[in-house]
């Protein structure tokens, strides 16, 4: 994933695109973040869900503490 970044652009909208906004059991809005690392000498990235940017920066600061990988992926069961 490369992110591009488009300051002014992003300033002149109101929100995110419906597929980077979500809600919780709550209906609370979670915004899509892009997440990007260094490994190898190569660029990599993931994302996470947030609440608002600090929300997003408070969840990298949590991960560097905890991080943990739990398996590989083999599908999905949608509910």
């Amino acid at each position: 994933m490369n992110v591009l970044m488009f300051p002014r652009v992003r300033h002149d909208r109101n929100a995110p695109d419906a597929a980077f906004v979500t809600t919780d059991g709550d209906n609370r809005k979670l915004y899509r973040f892009a997440l990007q690392y260094e490994m190898g000498g190569k660029s990599w990235a993931s994302e996470i869900w947030a609440y608002s940017a600090q929300d997003a920066e408070e969840r990298v600061a949590a991960m560097r503490l905890s991080l943990t990988m739990c398996g590989q992926l083999y599908g999905e069961v949608e509910v």
